[in-house]
């Protein structure tokens, strides 16, 4: 598979602005995480709507920071990119469950797109596609199957909560949103990716 290049930005401008994507995403992703489970233990009422809202800024973020941020000439090799495609989809997601759990008010049913994303978002990470040399996409792969894995448990439990409604659930999937998040914080691209003139992808 050919690998588009992004003229606009060299490798090691790619691994900073992908280790600070991750961060952000990462604090935000903790901040939900915490402030579900606030709400799940009852201290503060209001918290499921913050974090509701923060879901849909969550996505919107991630699609601004892999778009805008490139030269329009660039946004047609951006999707042709599998990665970058990935991501794409991961943001959309992710704003669309923050919008549906807004309208979980007007209708329970809207409740199951939140965890329905979440499995989403972690299958495509256990196939998130890398670049870089072998050996940066071997270790780059291993990590986003991991935090795949983490996301997947996340949306199960949440899934759980929503059609059983016990007070564990209600409490597990916050936690396990919270290891997802220190995943995301700490993970930097590994030396050699998007190196794109010696190595290879890995999927």
């Amino acid at each position: 598979m050919k690998l588009h290049r992004f003229a606009s930005h060299t490798p090691e401008e790619r691994r900073r602005l992908s280790n600070l994507g991750h961060i952000i995403e990462g604090l935000l992703l903790g901040t939900v995480g915490l402030l579900a489970l606030l709400g799940s233990i009852g201290i503060a009422a209001w918290a499921s709507t913050v974090w509701s809202i923060l879901i849909l800024v969550a996505g919107v973020l991630l699609l601004l920071s892999i778009y805008p941020r490139h030269p329009l000439v660039d946004w047609p090799a951006i999707w042709q990119d599998a990665q970058q495609r990935q991501h794409t989809l991961m943001a959309v997601a992710i704003a669309v469950a923050g919008a549906a759990e807004l309208l979980r008010r007007i209708s329970p049913v809207w409740a199951y797109v939140w965890p329905g994303a979440a499995m989403l978002i972690g299958i495509m990470f256990l196939t998130h596609e890398q670049h870089g040399t072998s050996e940066a996409a071997a270790k780059a792969v291993w990590l986003h199957r991991l935090l795949g894995m983490t996301v997947i448990i996340a949306g199960l439990l949440r899934a759980g909560e929503v059609f059983i409604g016990t007070k564990l659930l209600a409490i597990l999937w916050p936690l396990a949103l919270l290891v997802a998040a220190v995943q995301l914080i700490s993970y930097r691209e590994p030396g050699g990716a998007y190196e794109m003139g010696h190595g290879s992808h890995h999927q």
